[in-house]
This record gives C-alpha cells, structure tokens and sequence, in this order.
C-alpha cells in the first residue's frame, strides 16, 4: 500500500495524472486504479470533481500529509542505513575455541577495539563443536575453531596454522604408558588430533579428560602426567618445568561462519581485520 501513497504523493506534486504517470513510467489508467484502491480502503475520495486543477478533498489532504511523512520516514531510515554501513560499531560476537581464544585473542581484540572504539566485541570460549552450533543458531556471528568443518550450512576458510607437541614435565624418567595422559572433551577441535597421535605412538596411557587447556598445562607443570597441545598454548616460562617434543604435525585454524547470515559491513570488515592480521 504504501507504493500507492507515493503514488499519490506524486500526483499532488506534479500537479496532475498525466505528469504523474510520466514520473513514474506508469500509464494514466494505471495509477486511476491504484487511486481507486487507496479510496476503497479507506472508504474516502481523495480528489474533488473537477476538470481543470487537482483538489484534495480534506480527507484526501490527510492522506496526503501521511504519504508525506512515510517518505520522510523512509528516507530517514536509508539515511541512518547507511551510515551504519559506514561505521563498525556496535555489538559483534566471536566464538572462539579454546586454544585460540586462551593464546591468541587478546591480542586481536585489543587491536580491533583500539582501531574501532564503537564497537562492543562480544568474545566466548567454546569447543569447536559448540562454536558451529551457536553459529547455527545466530547467536555467535564469527568463529575461529581448530578443525575443518564438513557443513553445507558453515562456510569455512584457513586463517592461520599450530604445530603440535607432546609435553611432559621435565622430572618424568618413566614411561609414559605409567602416566596419565590428559586430553581434552569429545567435541573440541584437539581432541580428534590427541586421540590420532596416542594410536599413533602406541601409547595406551589412562585418559583424564579436562576441558581447559590451561588447566591440563598446569598438571603437567606439577608432574601429574603428559599431554599433547598446541605450540600457541606455550609461553616461555613454561619451559622451565617442561620438555616439548615437536610431533610433526602442522594444523589449521579455520574462520567459520554462518552461509544464511546476513553479510554486513561490519561483519566484512571484521572478517578483512583478522583475516590481515599477523598472528605471531
């Protein structure tokens, strides 16, 4: 309806059908009947019988007044549309998995929040596996997860890539079949790769599953037992209680999405930002 309120809008304007019609590319009889229809719904007549001057009755004049201000309305949404298409601000929510979040968030985040101080970043640790979910449900709108995604709802491409390590502290003299070896929950993007490279080894150690990579590094730090982590999840005073052994294995980390959502310009920008960014 409201197509036809703009019609009238321009019939006024324009003094007239024919000039109308011109305007809008329509033929005369075209918009009579969209005129037609504005007064059937409102049970009104919209013009004066007269010949040589368009005439708004008065219930046509309030008709009018109302196109008026929906066209004034309308082009102040488009006027606040795209300014919000020029700014990053507001709320934007990343759900990252662990190992990423806990060793190379911070960084990120205070680099995206100093360059853009309208925007309200949103950060939540999940696994990887929750991290898809939430995505699906709209309620993260971008995340970073540490293994690939076979999804036709997900889109998903390489950000940056780990190494891998086996990590014990550095008292352990026995095998490490005797110890514990602490791995992360069913559903975490590390926990399919620990799983791979224990076979891989033979190593048949009891499993302590503990979903925090920090925790897990801490237990090994106290000799509890051995563990397989990222080299992201290393800081350097670790190594004073640590041995690390390299296991030859580079891993992706993947930036995930959402293929139904809503692409904004905030949200290509933010994908441009950590896409660009030197992850060190």
């Amino acid at each position: 309806m409201e197509d036809k309120l703009n019609i009238l809008k321009v019939i006024v304007e324009e003094e007239g059908f024919t000039n109308a019609a011109n305007k809008l590319f329509k033929s005369q009889p075209s918009i009579s009947r969209d005129i037609k229809t504005l007064e059937e719904k409102y049970q009104i007549k919209i013009f004066e019988n007269t010949r040589k001057e368009i005439i708004l009755t008065e219930e046509g004049m309030e008709l009018y007044n109302y196109a008026c201000q929906l066209a004034i309305l309308d082009e102040q949404l488009q006027t606040r549309i795209n300014t919000h298409k020029e700014d990053v601000k507001g709320k934007f929510v990343i759900g990252t998995s662990h190992t990423f979040g806990q060793s190379k968030l911070l960084d990120l985040s205070i680099y995206l929040q100093t360059k853009y101080p309208s925007l309200n970043l949103y950060i939540y640790v999940y696994n990887s596996n929750e991290v898809i979910s939430h995505l699906k449900d709209y309620s993260v709108d971008l995340g970073i997860i540490e293994k690939p995604v076979i999804d036709d709802k997900i889109s998903s491409e390489v950000l940056t890539k780990d190494r891998l390590l086996l990590i014990k502290n550095k008292k352990i003299k026995d095998s490490l079949d005797d110890m514990r070896s602490y791995v992360r929950e069913t559903g975490s993007g590390i926990r399919y790769y620990q799983d791979m490279l224990l076979q891989e080894m033979n190593l048949t150690s009891r499993k302590v599953v503990i979903n925090d990579n920090q925790l897990i590094l801490e237990l090994v730090k106290q000799n509890m037992g051995y563990t397989i982590l990222s080299n992201f999840s290393i800081k350097t005073s670790d190594n004073q209680h640590i041995t690390t052994q390299d296991l030859n294995l580079k891993r992706n980390f993947f930036l995930v999405a959402n293929h139904s959502r809503y692409k904004t310009n905030k949200f290509n920008t933010i994908v441009d930002e950590i896409k660009n960014y030197d992850f060190k």
